[in-house]
């Protein structure tokens, strides 16, 4: 494309960009962000509890509280000689099953009248056991809550169930072309990391309690303990209820082991993984390596994504009608990945499009102005969603193991508005480049040094 074709594309994703903001947002301001943000931030309190590491915020305009005990290491630090699924069935059935003092029945009748939810994850950096409760029911929540970590039940039924729908899961892998799609590239963009580990059917026939059990008691020590907690809670009384609960449980000696980018994180490629049926369209997923929040380049590259996820669903999807929903996003962790996905049977058409937004961002200066422009109103967007003490409470211990500084939680909007043309120009170089692909579907046809060129 010639530059002044460029120009007019520019024009027109800017405007259609600020537009659709506008419309919905038109009543936001950069101030009013800055100052929610700067109000969540100084109100965080940081301290230990005999050996606990806690972040608290206290809010009593809430009548709710959550707490969440973020668990080091995650699927990262999993032992190689003990079956992946290990961590995701321990934090699961260990959640549903009540306690050694509190049978299942009981304890599920007891979460439903209080309205209080207690559930548990496992994941690649951390894993997590997690309480939301109102004020009112806090302290009966909080026992139960507690008693799961220092008295944990197993039950049989429960794991034969969890089983049961995993073994589903894995089966049908075949037959969802975009799932298969998205475990595909996770397999090969991680081949020999630690995020690589897949969890397979072997794997999980080869899991037991008495494995489980012992992967718990492994977790449940203080040195990989994180507590995030935000509602309506003064600091004494949290300490009161730490001291009188899981402050007893051992300390450990929990050591995180820096996780770095993958291999393929530095070279472009293509995988044309095989499909057992055929398919009306195929569906494409592409990765890229990104910073994570806290790097010194996570806001230009930030600003950048918003342009740059506009350019790609305006080109491929308004102005040339190639895919339904072309999506640019990122995946967050201690090692960071862009994604591009969308379903089409024009793969090289598409492709040539994305790399086309690439090259523009790689070769012109955007104008200062245009950066600002709609700022605001996707800082409230964000802002939003992290009004609940829910999703603070999540997003303060994630921030903390995986930035190393929880006030990477919320977002900046006077950083953000603050990228400057040159600081953008320089992510895009540095960032849109090694993409790798995943293609399902039929790939006849297809041009694989086109893909594996940028």
């Amino acid at each position: 494309m010639t530059d002044s074709s460029y120009q007019k594309l520019i024009r027109h994703s800017l405007l259609w960009t600020s537009l659709s903001t506008a419309a919905v947002l038109s009543s936001c301001t950069g101030s009013n962000s800055s100052s929610y943000n700067s109000n969540i931030v100084s109100d965080v309190q940081e301290f230990d509890v005999a050996g606990v590491h806690v972040l608290m915020r206290q809010s009593t305009a809430a009548p709710v509280v959550s707490a969440v005990l973020f668990i080091r290491g995650g699927e990262c630090a999993a032992p190689p000689d003990e079956p992946i699924s290990t961590e995701y069935f321990t934090m699961s059935i260990v959640a549903g099953s009540g306690s050694q003092r509190i049978g299942k029945a009981h304890f599920r009748r007891k979460m439903l009248s209080m309205g209080t939810g207690i559930s548990g994850e496992n994941g690649r950096d951390y894993s997590a056991l997690s309480m939301q409760c109102t004020r009112e029911n806090f302290d009966t929540s909080w026992a139960y809550f507690t008693d799961i970590m220092l008295r944990p039940a197993f039950d049989t039924v429960e794991f034969e169930n969890a089983k049961h729908n995993v073994y589903l899961g894995i089966n049908s892998r075949q037959s969802d072309p975009d799932g298969y799609s998205r475990i595909e590239i996770d397999s090969i963009y991680y081949a020999g990391h630690p995020y690589g580990r897949m969890m397979t059917k072997p794997d999980v026939d080869s899991l037991s309690i008495p494995l489980m059990q012992k992967r718990f008691r492994a977790l449940m020590v203080k040195s990989r303990f994180l507590l995030s907690v935000v509602g309506n809670i003064s600091r004494q009384e949290l300490t009161e209820k730490i001291k009188a609960s899981i402050a007893g449980l051992p300390e450990g000696s929990y050591t995180a082991v820096p996780i770095g980018p993958p291999a393929k994180a530095f070279s472009p490629g293509a995988n044309f993984p095989p499909f057992d049926r055929k398919l009306p369209t195929d569906y494409v997923v592409g990765y890229y390596l990104i910073p994570s929040k806290g790097d010194s380049d996570y806001y230009p590259y930030l600003r950048l994504r918003n342009f740059f996820g506009g350019f790609v669903f305006n080109h491929i999807r308004v102005e040339h009608n190639l895919a339904y929903a072309p999506n640019v996003d990122d995946r967050d962790g201690a090692t960071s990945v862009g994604t591009i996905t969308f379903q089409t049977p024009y793969v090289d058409s598409a492709i040539r499009l994305v790399y086309a937004d690439v090259d523009f961002f790689q070769e012109h200066l955007i104008n200062e102005s245009a950066i600002r422009e709609g700022v605001a109103g996707w800082a409230t967007r964000n802002y939003l969603n992290a009004e609940t003490s829910a999703q603070q409470a999540i997003n303060l211990g994630q921030a903390d193991l995986t930035t190393g500084d929880w006030h990477n939680a919320f977002l900046s909007y006077d950083k953000l508005a603050g990228v400057t043309p040159e600081q953008l120009h320089q992510a895009a170089n540095k960032y849109l480049r090694n993409f790798n692909w995943v293609v399902v579907g039929d790939t006849t046809g297809i041009d694989k040094a086109l893909l594996e060129s940028r």
